[in-house]
């Protein structure tokens, strides 16, 4: 029945991205400024109504390539492969001499990301096979309200350990504290709000995650037109501290768990009385902490120790003694790509040996099924590029700046793209999908808006970090609270609750950490004031909240 249900959906979905495209010649009969937007138009309806990512991009693509060949199919198709597609994959690849083009383009993120992704994939599928983190979650338990939280801080505390991949968070996480939180009498809801909050936030935030490798090349492609000289990983360090919603859902989550802080459906939600042996099933007693540890460590100093020593320039100072100017120069280099595959390769290859004996030898099959789990969201991620590719072709970027040159002033761009992120995540349930959607018209923009209200140049600088924080924040909302999410309908499922149950009790949650990161800081942004002044007045503000009003048990 479920295998039906798909299929006819699929059929469904197929349907409504043929008419939406072939209406693309209907579209040719308006003026050009129409036609331009056109092609995101038909991935939002595609993603709103079916709730798949990639046909919308897909066939967004199509409709901008038919737009662009003038109503010729076979133009189209043609250009969307030779001037997009192939492009955007291998950029300016010589057949004849592959080599010396991959030495020579090895700083372009696109290769780079997919295989970072891939393997970064593999590696959170040993963590999470060899089990050895979770054993410190049953050190904290019992059955006291003073063990409760603590167990529920151990929760939080092993989200923020398992930052390299959102889903294998809520997967390794709740499927081997459901047992223990059953035991302890916590409600499942409150679990499963604790474990979805501490994955996207946390791979969001992250400097090494299977989240990075598509935000740096969504920042890199949507920075192409603008006189910003920093490099795409700087920018997306400068954009941590304006990311509110992250860090807001994350410090909101921590205080629920020190002042028992239940609200809404959550405070009528009751724990488990009596758990399905299904449900019982705990991790393998003893194994030891570093096995996942040493891994992890190899991952975090791999990765910057190869930015470091792989920076090549013209006048590249000597390697010792390091200083702070050294590593700035590292991390503003071509360097990225080969570095975070390095990197990765070697923490996949620390935490294959470190698996134990009886699993040694189904290392590879483990890490192959970890990074096959990641294909979809790559082929989301490949489409992205090449949509971005021909929005840019189209000049969509341009005639939206255009229209909002006189009517949005260019102060308010990151809330309005916070707000617009924010609903189309929750109403697509894609994180992934809407970034690739709204990265690609929010940042180039900015240069002809700025142009056009004669914005200083050093405002450009401030606020392209607050766009993309923006972007990935809206876009977290969605994956928090959407009833479509993958990360929604994860956490649900490792916990052992409904989607409904999950979306309705983690909603009042995620509203109020969105509320909060619009009205104190990106709004008080817009008038000139710091980020850290934002993160203070939120914080200050969640701090009183909870304190004003406390759940009960």
């Amino acid at each position: 029945m479920v295998g039906g249900t798909n299929r006819s959906e699929g059929r469904a979905t197929l349907v409504l991205t043929v008419l939406l495209v072939l209406l693309s010649y209907g579209i040719l009969l308006l003026p050009i400024g129409i036609q331009v937007f056109w092609p995101p138009l038909v991935a939002l309806v595609i993603v709103f109504l079916t709730h798949r990512a990639a046909m919308g991009l897909f066939g967004a693509g199509l409709a901008g390539c038919l737009v662009l060949a003038r109503g010729q199919p076979l133009v189209a198709l043609h250009r969307w492969f030779s001037e997009h597609a192939w492009p955007s994959l291998f950029g300016s690849w010589n057949l004849g001499d592959p080599i010396g083009t991959l030495l020579a383009h090895s700083h372009q993120w696109h290769l780079g990301a997919l295989a970072f992704t891939l393997l970064l994939g593999g590696f959170a599928a040993l963590l999470e096979r060899g089990g050895s983190l979770l054993p410190l979650l049953t050190r904290s338990a019992s059955p006291s309200a003073h063990g409760q939280r603590r167990f529920l801080t151990s929760v939080f505390g092993l989200g923020l350990v398992c930052f390299f991949d959102g889903l294998a968070n809520s997967l390794m996480v709740g499927r081997v504290a459901r047992p223990i939180s059953d035991r302890l009498k916590i409600p499942r809801t409150l679990l499963a709000y604790l474990i979805d909050t501490t994955s996207s936030a946390v791979a969001c935030l992250a400097f090494i995650s299977t989240w990075i490798a598509v935000q740096l090349t969504l920042i890199g492609d949507g920075i192409a037109t603008l006189p910003i000289d920093r490099p795409a990983y700087l920018l997306f360090l400068q954009s941590i501290p304006r990311n509110y919603y992250c860090l807001f859902a994350l410090f909101l989550a921590f205080l629920t768990i020190r002042r028992n802080w239940l609200i809404g459906p959550m405070r009528s939600t009751p724990p488990v009385t009596d758990p399905t042996p299904d449900d019982s099933v705990e991790p393998e007693a003893g194994a030891p902490v570093y096995r996942a540890l040493v891994p992890l460590l190899v991952l975090v100093l791999a990765i910057p120790l190869f930015y470091y020593f792989l920076h090549r320039g013209g006048d590249v100072p000597p390697r010792f003694p390091v200083s702070l100017a050294k590593i700035q120069a590292a991390l503003g280099s071509n360097t990225g790509p080969p570095a975070f595959v390095l990197g990765s390769g070697l923490a996949l290859l620390s935490a294959g040996l470190l698996l134990p004996a009886r699993l040694r030898k189904q290392a590879p099959a483990i890490a192959l099924g970890g990074a096959r789990q990641l294909a979809p969201a790559l082929g989301i991620l490949l489409l992205a590029w090449i949509l971005g590719s021909i929005l840019g072709a189209l000049g969509t970027a341009k005639q939206l700046a255009s229209l909002l040159g006189d009517e949005l002033p260019i102060r308010l761009l990151p809330a309005a793209t916070f707000l617009l992120g924010c609903l189309m995540s929750f109403v697509s349930g894609t994180s992934w999908g809407t970034m690739a959607l709204l990265m690609p018209l929010a940042l180039p923009i900015l240069g002809p808006m700025a142009a056009a209200q004669g914005a200083p140049p050093e405002l450009l600088s401030t606020l392209v970090p607050g766009v993309i924080a923006a972007v990935f924040g809206g876009a977290v909302f969605g994956d928090h609270c959407s009833p479509f999410s993958d990360t929604t309908i994860v956490s649900s499922l490792a916990c052992g609750i409904t989607t409904p149950q999950h979306t309705i009790t983690q909603l009042p949650y995620a509203l109020i950490a969105a509320g909060i990161s619009l009205g104190a800081g990106y709004l008080p942004n817009a008038l000139g004031a710091p980020p850290w002044a934002g993160l203070l007045a939120g914080a200050g503000f969640l701090i009183a909240l909870t304190s004003w009003r406390r759940g009960r048990a």
